[in-house]
């Protein structure tokens, strides 16, 4: 990346999404990493403090995602994150306007599939170049559990997300390399998911227009209603990406 883009400056802040009991005087601890999105938007928040005028904090997320919408009854509540919902992301504009700050959150891709933002790549061959290296797993850590290589599970929701959106072109090594080999266990994590899209996409294959209502599952969309019929496109593109990927693959309980 540096090397293409030399003119460019490449800098990065690692930190910790979690803290010890007792590091602040009478304030009590969070010692999970349920706060991580509030913590990234505050530190990207401060950053931007510091360049002594207005400013924007992207936030590239793909519209399927960044809506999030229950893919069955089981994802609901805590199950489902709001990272990157526009709802959530409203919600700070008004948190910083009302310290102060002259900056916006802003997610540049609320209206796109991640096979979207694969097309509209302003650089491909570097795209496909840095795609195995990069990270999209929920649970890279996983494969440690049998003795495996840390990595991309392949059949998370994210790992779905992406696999749809790299088709053809993804060199990415996945623990589940070839979903349509086998019928997945849908009582196991290697076929939950798939099951779930499955399911998902099955439902707005018969009815499209329930695309309109289930947007607004996972939060209120009252900011910009103006955008609703392109979120709902994106929910539908979305799900049509990922159908496109799982065509031919079976799942089934043990």
């Amino acid at each position: 990346m540096k090397s293409t883009y030399k003119a460019s400056a490449f800098n990065r802040l690692r930190v910790w999404m979690s803290f010890e009991g007792g590091l602040i005087q009478d304030v009590g601890s969070e010692d999970t990493t349920r706060g991580r999105s509030f913590l990234f938007f505050s530190l990207g928040a401060a950053a931007g403090t510091a360049l002594g005028g207005p400013f924007t904090l992207k936030v590239p997320e793909n519209g399927l995602i960044a809506l999030n919408v229950p893919l069955d009854r089981l994802r609901l509540g805590a199950l489902s994150t709001r990272t990157t919902h526009p709802f959530y992301i409203a919600r700070w504009n008004e948190f910083l306007a009302a310290l102060g700050i002259p900056g916006e959150v802003d997610n540049p891709y609320w209206d796109e599939t991640k096979g979207d933002m694969v097309a509209n790549c302003a650089n491909p061959a570097l795209l496909n170049s840095l795609a195995a290296s990069s990270l999209s797993c929920s649970s890279p850590a996983s494969a440690r559990w049998a003795k495996k290589p840390q990595g991309h599970c392949g059949y998370c929701l994210p790992c779905l997300i992406r696999r749809a959106s790299l088709r053809g072109q993804d060199s990415t090594a996945y623990g589940l390399s070839d979903l349509t080999a086998a019928a997945l266990d849908t009582k196991r994590a290697e076929g939950q998911q798939v099951r779930s899209f499955q399911l998902a996409i099955a439902r707005l294959a018969a009815r499209p227009d329930l695309a309109r209502i289930l947007i607004h599952k996972p939060g209120p969309l009252y900011d910009k209603p103006e955008r609703n019929d392109a979120l709902a496109d994106v929910y539908r593109r979305g799900l049509d990406e990922v159908g496109r990927l799982l065509a031919g693959v079976r799942t089934a309980p043990s």
